[in-house]
């Protein structure tokens, strides 16, 4: 791990950084010296400072989702308003809502929260606001909590939120006012609830009136709840909702929320606080914090709810590529990347999500590429990006072996496994032992070039493609080797020596690992990948060494550095030629990604980096790419796919999946398998600190 630091080292945007004043009170919920820059916060529910970004609201351009497990979600934006709602099944896209929720009256006069000046501290799932009223002489202190708890499941599939609003009478007179509150009406077969103390109901809005003498403040506490039982995806096949089965109405759920307010408060507050005293990066630990947002925008739950139904008791969970940005449920290649807070927190419902791969693989082996699109659950994709998708499956059942460490884990899944990694076998096109890219393009087409960077064809066998198969090989021999199965443990020990030689001669350059080598037609190119180690990030998360040559490593990285690092100030340039230049998309049809920045593949080769022990290469990278999502776009819960390699702005694809790889990157610091970091002290301590 690294060496802890000052609560503010390796703050780097803008000025350095400011502190909260010693001694001073916190307001609440948060006191901080400095906005629009990173700083030290004190606040509500923190013994200690921690490091965060307060935002102008006005200039804030997303909105924090108050949501978590498969139960939907409403935005709380910057100027104060609920933005977007998913909480009526409007999943793909989420409803436009765009109003104010609180109004507060005095005398004549009625202003909306969005008239007020704001400060805005998300630290997902909590939105804490400072709003200071025109017109009033009254401060509000926001704090809007979801109850999303990693490692209890079952809390945090609570279809609720809790608003603490605190208001203080900054004036020399006695102040009476009257905060109104008005939600979202539910649709039919819909419900929504308020609970507070002393509220009063009236045409759908309720009121709570407070005498504030000058200088005082009061503070109230709402918790409001929301059911949509059941729904229809885009195949109308009917769902139910697995939060259904723990709370019958909108009202219980409220209630439930109400009732236990300051413990689930405190309970996310200690779980945050566990990964703000880690030795880590300070806009690391941000960025852990924020990251899990996109369990609340892209994430469902069902419920087994009928005898045919072929899940178990636990129900089956999914996350959507992006609900707003690419609606398709479980795209292999994304969750390869993204899978981490599902693994290290709810292995349980991990193993739901693997448990429907292995249900949808079709004879051949093959593993699907996805359940459906845009939220069908029931309409896998085969032969889309399947060079890689098999071989991802059989590797995120090795992980969640070496996370639980539960044998029966691999029992139940390593047939299926074996099967997979044989499927692939028959993706080699000429007996070299590679899997080969299969592009489903005519000449001069970009789409589908059929593996991740999918509008852009490459040819015969790449170092992304292959070398993810290398990792295959070298994970199935050691699930074999678990299962005590030493034939096919041999099997993938004999394919994988001749895969790596063929990798070697086919691809290596001397300096780096080419992109492509078609032997057949006997053309190449020589672009430099960013992520072209894609392979040796997969078998050092499987605590995998030696699948590639380390001398080969050491100066593909090197190169890497010195050509895709400089190429651009906000990460790795996705693809440079030899002499360093962006490859340029004008000129090749590689659509997308060529001279930009995929942010996901970034995160892995960053984390390459840090495996191999070049630690302020791959923290720089990293930091490159979270402080341009988080900083220069304003956007930290709708964290981009794409970013344009000139200017860092994003280019497509909205609240990724894959970004989700930042929950690997701790592991990556401490030169750590899925297994040692799962069950390691950050995991643990996180969950505990989180347990009631």
């Amino acid at each position: 791990m690294l060496r802890r630091r000052d609560l503010l080292a390796g703050f780097a945007v803008g000025a350095a950084g400011a502190a909260a004043p010693q001694g001073a009170a916190v307001r609440f919920p948060f006191t901080a010296a400095a906005v629009g820059q990173w700083t030290a916060i004190a606040a509500n529910g923190f013994a200690d400072p921690v490091p965060g970004f307060i935002y102008d609201g006005g200039e804030l351009r997303s909105g924090l989702p108050l949501g978590g497990l498969g139960t939907g979600y409403f935005t709380i934006e910057g100027n104060g308003q609920i933005g977007v709602s998913s909480i009526f099944g409007d999943l793909v896209p989420p409803k436009p809502v765009h109003a104010d929720w609180l109004t507060i009256e005095s005398g004549t006069r009625a202003i909306p929260l969005s008239a007020a000046r704001i400060q805005f501290w998300g630290h997902y799932p909590i939105a804490d606001l400072h709003a200071e009223l025109p017109e009033i002489p009254l401060t509000l202190g926001i704090r809007a909590v979801a109850p999303f708890i990693p490692g209890d499941a079952a809390v945090s599939n609570t279809p609720a939120a809790i608003f603490e609003i605190d208001a203080t009478n900054h004036g020399v007179d006695p102040l009476r006012i009257s905060l109104r509150l008005r939600f979202p009406a539910p649709p039919k077969g819909g419900s929504f609830a308020l609970r507070a103390q002393s509220a009063k109901e009236s045409n759908g809005a309720h009121t709570v009136e407070l005498d504030l003498a000058p200088g005082a403040g009061r503070r109230v506490t709402v918790a409001v709840g929301w059911s949509f039982p059941s729904w229809r995806d885009s195949s109308s096949e009917l769902h139910v909702n697995r939060y259904s089965q723990r709370f019958a109405s909108a009202d219980q759920a409220a209630a439930f929320a109400l009732d236990n307010a300051p413990n689930l408060i405190r309970r996310v507050c200690a779980w945050q606080a566990a990964i703000y005293r880690a030795s880590l990066p300070p806009w690391l630990r941000d960025a852990l914090v924020q990251g899990l947002y996109s369990l609340a925008k892209n994430s469902v739950w069902i419920a087994r709810t009928r005898a045919d139904e072929w899940w178990g008791d636990n129900g089956w969970f999914t996350h959507s590529e992006s609900h707003t940005g690419c609606p398709i449920v479980e795209t292999m290649v994304c969750r390869i990347h993204g899978h981490f807070p599902l693994l290290w927190f709810f292995p349980e419902l991990e193993q739901t999500t693997l448990a429907a791969f292995r249900h949808f693989q079709i004879s051949d082996g093959e593993i699907p590429f996805s359940f459906g699109q845009p939220t069908s659950m029931r309409d896998p994709r085969y032969h889309c990006q399947h060079p890689l998708n098999s071989g991802q499956f059989a590797q995120m059942v090795h992980r969640l072996f070496l996370r639980t460490g539960d044998a029966g884990v691999l029992k139940h899944f390593y047939e299926s496994a074996k099967r997979a990694i044989r499927y692939q076998y028959t993706l080699d096109d000429d007996g070299c032992g590679l899997v080969h890219e299969q592009p489903h393009v005519r000449p001069g087409e970009a789409w589908p070039a059929n593996q991740f960077y999918d509008v852009w064809p490459w040819e015969g066998v790449s170092s992304y493609v292959a070398g993810t198969w290398l990792a295959t090989l070298a994970s199935g021999r050691a699930m074999a080797e678990a299962a005590g199965d030493r034939d096919f443990a041999a099997e993938c020990a004999q394919r994988l020596d001749k895969a790596r030689k063929a990798f070697d001669e086919r691809l290596w350059t001397g300096r780096y690992y080419r992109l492509w080598s078609n032997a057949t037609a006997n053309r190449s190119s020589d672009v430099v990948l960013a992520n072209q180690l894609m392979g040796e990030w997969c078998a050092r998360l499987l605590g995998l060494r030696d699948v590639f040559p380390k001398d080969r490593v050491a100066s593909a990285l090197a190169t890497i550095e010195k050509l895709n690092m400089k190429a651009t100030a906000y990460g790795l340039t996705n693809g440079v030629t030899p002499e360093g230049e962006p490859f340029d998309t004008r000129v090749h049809p590689s659509g997308d990604f060529g001279m930009n920045i995929f942010v996901g593949e970034n995160l892995c080769a960053a984390m390459t980096f840090l495996y191999h022990g070049r630690r302020e290469t791959g923290v720089e990278i990293a930091r490159r790419l979270y402080e341009t999502l988080a900083v220069k776009t304003r956007a930290p819960w709708n964290q981009r796919c794409l970013l344009y390699g000139s200017t860092g702005l994003p280019l497509w694809g909205d609240d990724y999946y894959s970004n989700l790889a930042v929950w690997a990157v701790p592991a990556a610091l401490e030169g750590a398998s899925a297994g040692e970091f799962g069950r390691g002290s950050l995991v643990s301590s996180i969950v505990s600190a989180g347990r009631a």
